[in-house]
Parts: C-alpha cells; structure tokens; sequence
C-alpha cells in the first residue's frame, strides 16, 4: 500500500502547530497541575479538524459525516446561580464545514418555572453516486459529487410550575430541512457493454445517479396543562401542528442515446448510443397540511397496588397535495430528433381530511410484591376522505415529419375509507424467584375497515371512474417472553424469544369489486446475552440475536393460491472484552458478525426453456438473493502516562463482500463490497486546572470495490481542540 507521506506530514504538521499553542497556554497559566483531569461545571471547548484524503472526498464526507475541515466552538456550556433560586444555562456550538450550530439558553426559577429557547443546525453529506456495472467498468457521476442538506430547528419553551397550582406548559418549535440529496431511484443505460442482439440478456441496467431538492418546513405549537387532585393527575393537552414541502426529483433515463429511424429489427447490432431515447424526468411533490389535536389523559392511584389509566384524543388533518411530472422523450422521426413531452401528469392538487378519535384506559396491577402487569386497550376510529384532479398531457409524434400533437386531458378522483380498531395489550413481570426475573408482553390489534374509490376519469366524458369497494381487515400480534437470570455474582444471563405476525385483506365486494388480496408478513427470533466476569480485571459480553421472516400473499379468488413472496435470516454475534488491569490502563476490544439474506423465488425460479429466438438460461441468476453480511471490530486502549497527560488509541475494521461481479451479464450485482479502516492516537494533557488541550492524530482507509474503487479514499486525519474552565 503507497503511503501519501507529503499529506502525512502536513496534517502532524498542524497537530504539531497546535500543541506548541496549548504549550505557550501551559507556560502562562498560574495554577499547577494536580492530580486528575478537572471536570468543568462550565467551559468553552474551541477545536479544530482537518484531513488531507485522496481519491473520493464527496464519499468521504457521506462515510464519515464530516467535512474535509473545519473549526470553531465545538462546546460552550455556561452554568450560573443569579440567586438562591434562580440558575442560568447557556449552550452554544459554532462549527464552520460541518455547519453544525446551537445557541440556547435556559433560566430556571424554583417554585415559578423554566424558560428555554433556542436555535441549533447541522449539515448531513451525500456522495451523489449512483451504481457501477463491472463487465466494462461503466460508471456515471454526477457533475458535482458532494451534496448535503441542513436541518434547522427554533425551539421556544415556558412552564409555570407554582406551588399547589396546575402545571402550564406552552412550547413552540420551528423546523426546515434544505439541500440536495441523492436518490435511490436511479436512472437506465444502455451503456453497459452488452449487445442488444444477445438474447435473453438486455444491456440496460439501472446505474444513473438521481438527485432530489428538498426544501421543507415543520412547524409545532403545543400547550398542555397537569394538575393532581387528591389521587389522580389530570393532564390536557392542545396539539398545533403545520407541514409546508415542496421537493423536486431530478433522473434522466437513457442519457446521451438516441434510437436509430427507423427502428432495425431486434437482431441486429446496434451501438449503445442508438439502442434507446433519452428521457429527462422532473417530479415536483408538494404538501401543505395543518393537523390540530386533543389529547386529555387521567392518572388515578387506587391503592399502592392498584393504578387507572385512561386517555381520549381527538384529531383532524387537513392535507393539500400538489405536483408536476413533466417527461420530455427523444423520440427519433425521418427528418429529425423531437423532444415530445410523454406521459407527463401536470397540475397535480389533491386534498384530504382526516379525522380521528382514540380511547385508552388501562390498570397497572401490583397484587404482590413479586409480581406486577399491566392490562390495557387502544379503540381507534378513523375517517379519510380525499378528492383530486390532474391533467395528463399525451404527445403524439408524426414520424414522417416530426410534427407534435399534444392532447391535454382533465382527469378527477376520489376516495374514502372507514376504519376501526381495537388494540388489547398485556404486560408482566415476575421477580419472585431468586435472582431471576421473568417478563412478558403481548399485544393484538384488529381493524375492520370499508374503502370506497374511483380510478382517474375524464368529468367531459363520465360521472365516474371505475368505481371499487373493499373490505379492508388488518390483524397484528405482538408477543415477547424474556428472563434475566443472575447466576452468581460473576456470571449474568438475559434471555428473550418474539413473535410478530401481520396480516393485510382487501377483498372487493357487491357489484363493483376492488381488490382481491390477501398479505402475511411473519417475524421470530431470540435475543441472548451473558455477562462474564471473568476476573476482577476481565469482563466478557456476547450477544447473539436471531430472526426469520416469510411474506406470503394469497389471492382471494380462486386459481390465486398462497405462494411464498420472501423469506428472510439474520444472525447476529457479538462479542465485547474489557481488561482493566490497573487505575492506570484498560482495553476494550469488540467484534460483530452479521449474517443477513433475502430471498424472493430464489432458488426456486428454474430454468426458462428454449424459444425459436432465445437459448435457455437459468432465470436464478437474474433473480439473486439480497445478502447483507459484514463484520466490525474495534480495539480500544487507554493509559494515564502521568499527572497530567492521558492517551488513547483506537482501532476500527470493517468489512462486507457481498457484491458478485459474475452476475452482471444477467442481473445488476447489487451489494456491498467495502473494506475499511480506521487507526487513531490521542493525547489529553492538563495545563492547569483551567486549561485541557487536546490532538488526535489518524489514519482512514476505504476501499469500495463494489464501485470499482471510484468512491474508495484514504489519508491522514487530524484533530485538535483546547478547553477552557469558566
């Protein structure tokens, strides 16, 4: 492996630099250095991160969740006491690249209340790739890799919290999310290095990058008031909440290809150019919605033993939908290329009103002292009504001239569903033998429901689309069943078993019948860990969780049996050492396995037999298994070297093959081929006791063959910060 030394020594180089700063810091601070690491009740932290990475630095940022560098307050908390009854906190962050930000403050008054408001930010980072095919290496970026969105809240809370009076609580909240993202729809190419003669194998695969500008704003109001009288506590709450987003998706399917005219017949050789039409998509989805609720909720304590629970709440929703999806289609004609806007939906506005009423009472049950549950029920009542109108824009290409006929048309719809259901739920634990503990919960919700709606229709032509009811029935049971067994004082075992079992039904029914459906998704497993003191310096922790899943979908009309849709395994091992030999010393070492598969039909999709046209091929190696196994380890080490100066190394390994390049004749080869690592040193010293510096200095190595090494970086990375006492 080839070294980047150069990258090397400037990134200690600034590490370096920063420790001659913190010295000159050490050499003017007039308290010496005592014994320990001083805990600060209010501080500043000011630091500083930089890393010199060659090969993908958009990827790098998405791994890592951290920009190339950056500086500046990464903590400031400032406690004080204005009286005997009054404490202020001040919070803050100020951190350039990762534009990650926070200023709060906060005062508390006993027997008066609190006041809290505020404003925090930070940025999330995306690579913008999309897939890479390994048969001739194709590969389509973006033209600017890094993208990222920030996420900002404002937050204003009061409470009034006097003496033998009811508890007000008002708070407001303010959220956007803004940025550009990627997208895991991607796009088609016929650039892939597979001739379009070759049958059955088609040369398009999925691998154009797509984006998505996000620009959504959260806003909430909530007040509530709590009061207790004699035995219950009586608590009402009013619910404001308002949603405004508009995003927009950007794919281009085909990019860069133009069929040839007239079309050639299916056995001759076409280059990947001429092989399809370039179409450019742009959805716009926006939403508006304003939702109000009320919630009321009583506490009431019977006897030590005995405790009601109940709660009522009222919700109505009102969603405006809007939307464009122009597609403008290359479309190959005698006299030239023409661009025909195909299958665009414009004009999309839908509205809905949703209206919910939820009851719940529940008792929690202490009968002895060993044993206590909980027995409770959830009803819920639910109304949805929507309506919309679009137009869809039809384009129809004169191939002898290039003319455009476009046919505009108005389309409306409408929908409604009724639902009601019931959620019984039962918990339990029992402590009553010796150093075991026994616990248990299950719950089962049932739902009927009635759905009534029209698929899109022209209001020139008709009254109605095809109109459908549905009995809609939904079953969901939920069951654990665990013990935590104390063995010794050295030895701990904890032990659970699951079940999740969901069915879905959409039968139609009377003379306009809708769908005929029948989905079952069933999930099982255990959890296991044990706690081994091995020594009074040697812990051991192992884990081990298993689960396995099926879907399977029924057809409610006869000839439409039961088949298997997926099966799914996921094992889990860990294992987690610590060794702490000494006051001055310890290490922890960590290790996760994880072997996970999905299956659909395979292995069971046989062999498609031979056409006039086509060879027989086995159809297993187009539809795979989704396998997501990896491993991670790490290893970390700590030391006191003196009075004054700590030192921590740290090491992390990961690992996933699961990608198959031999597949891509036939199939796409998802799945993750990753290796990484990751080493770094620390070193924390005490100046005074009112100055800490810290420097990390690291190491990271990513190697992504799954992209054929186009996303794979490595470099030196280094960090540091000093803290100051207030």
């Amino acid at each position: 492996m080839k070294v980047n030394t150069s990258s090397l020594f400037r990134c200690a180089g600034f590490v370096a630099g920063s420790a001659i700063l913190l010295t000159g810091v050490s050499a003017r601070a007039a308290a010496a250095a005592g014994d320990a690491m001083p805990e600060f009740q209010s501080y500043i932290k000011i630091s500083g991160q930089a890393a010199d990475i060659s090969g993908s630095k958009a990827s790098q940022a998405a791994r890592t969740q951290e920009p190339k560098s950056g500086a500046g307050i990464e903590e400031l908390y400032y406690s004080k006491e204005l009286s005997k009854t009054t404490n202020m906190v001040i919070e803050g962050k100020a951190l350039s690249g990762a534009e990650d930000y926070l200023a709060s403050y906060k005062i508390t008054k006993a027997e008066v209340g609190t006041f809290d408001v505020g404003y925090k930010r930070f940025r999330t980072f995306y690579d913008g790739v999309g897939g890479f095919f390994p048969l001739n290496n194709a590969w389509f970026p973006l033209k600017t890799q890094e993208l990222h969105t920030d996420r900002g809240q404002f937050w204003a809370e009061a409470k009034i919290t006097l003496p033998k009076m009811p508890v007000f609580t008002l708070r407001y909240t303010n959220e956007l999310r803004n940025g550009r993202k990627d997208s895991t729809i991607w796009g088609d190419t016929s650039f892939t290095g597979i001739p379009n003669n070759v049958s059955p194998f088609s040369p398009v695969r999925k691998i154009i990058p797509a984006t998505i500008q996000l620009g959504e704003r959260h806003e909430e109001i909530e007040a509530s008031v709590k009061h207790t009288l004699g035995n219950t506590t009586y608590q009402l709450t009013l619910l404001g909440d308002r949603v405004n987003n508009l995003d927009t998706r950007y794919m281009t399917r085909f990019p860069g290809e133009a069929r040839l005219f007239p079309a050639p017949a299916a056995t001759v050789l076409v280059p990947a150019a001429n092989m399809n039409s370039q179409i450019i998509m742009e959805q716009t989805d926006g939403m508006e919605a304003t939702m109000s609720v009320l919630n009321a909720s009583t506490i009431t304590v019977l006897s030590p033993r005995l405790t009601l629970r109940t709660g009522l709440s009222y919700s109505l929703l009102h969603s405006d939908s809007t939307g464009d999806r122009p597609i403008w289609t290359s479309t190959p004609t005698a006299v030239v290329v023409v661009i025909a806007p195909s299958n665009n939906n414009q004009n999309l506005l839908i509205g809905s009103r949703l209206e919910v009423w939820t009851a719940k009472a529940g008792v929690d049950l202490k009968p002895t002292k060993d044993f206590s549950a909980t027995v409770a029920v959830r009803a819920e009542d639910k109304y949805v009504s929507s309506a919309g109108s679009l137009t869809s824009v039809a384009a129809a290409v004169n191939t002898a001239n290039g003319a455009i006929t476009i046919t505009p048309t108005n389309q409306l719809n409408w929908s409604r569903v009724k639902e009601q259901s019931a959620t019984p739920v039962v918990e339990a634990r029992y402590t009553g033998i010796p150093d075991l503990t026994l616990y248990g919960n299950g719950s089962k919700r049932l739902l009927d429901g009635d759905e009534r709606y029209s698929t899109p229709y022209n209001p020139l032509t008709a009254v109605n689309g095809t109109l459908a009811n549905n009995d809609i029935g939904e079953d969901h049971a939920n069951c654990a069943f665990g013990a935590n067994w104390r063995q010794s004082s050295r030895l701990t075992f904890r032990s659970e078993v699951f079940l999740k079992d969901h069915e879905f039904l959409s039968e139609g029914y009377a003379t306009r019948v809708g769908d005929h459906f029948m989905l079952r998704t069933k999930y099982s497993g255990l959890k296991f860990s044990a706690v081994a003191k091995l020594s009074p310096e040697v812990t051991c922790t192992s884990r081990y969780i298993y689960q396995t899943g099926r879907v399977d979908v029924t057809g409610v009309l006869p000839g439409a049996e039961e088949y298997d849709s997926m099966h799914a395994k996921n094992h889990t091992l860990s294992e987690t050492v610590d060794w702490a030999p000494s006051r001055q010393f310890y290490l922890q070492g960590n290790v996760n396995v994880v072997f996970n598969v999905i299956s659909t039909v395979y292995p069971r999709a046989g062999v498609a037999p031979a056409t006039a046209t086509a060879v027989a091929w086995d159809v297993n190696q187009v539809l795979q298994n989704a396998n997501n196994n990896y491993i991670t380890a790490g290893l970390t080490a700590g030391a006191v070297l003196s009075k004054e100066d700590d030192l921590k190394i740290q090491f992390t390994y990961y690992r996933a093959d699961n990608s198959d390049a031999a597949l891509a004749l036939r199939t796409q080869p998802y799945g993750s081929d990753l290796k990484e690592y990751m080493v770094t040193a620390g070193l924390k010293h005490k100046f005074s006791d009112k100055w800490i510096g810290h420097a990390k200095l690291g190491y990271l190595d990513n190697k992504n063959t799954a992209t054929g090494g186009r996303t794979s970086f490595r470099g030196p990375l280094g960090y540091v910060s000093i803290e100051y006492g207030l």
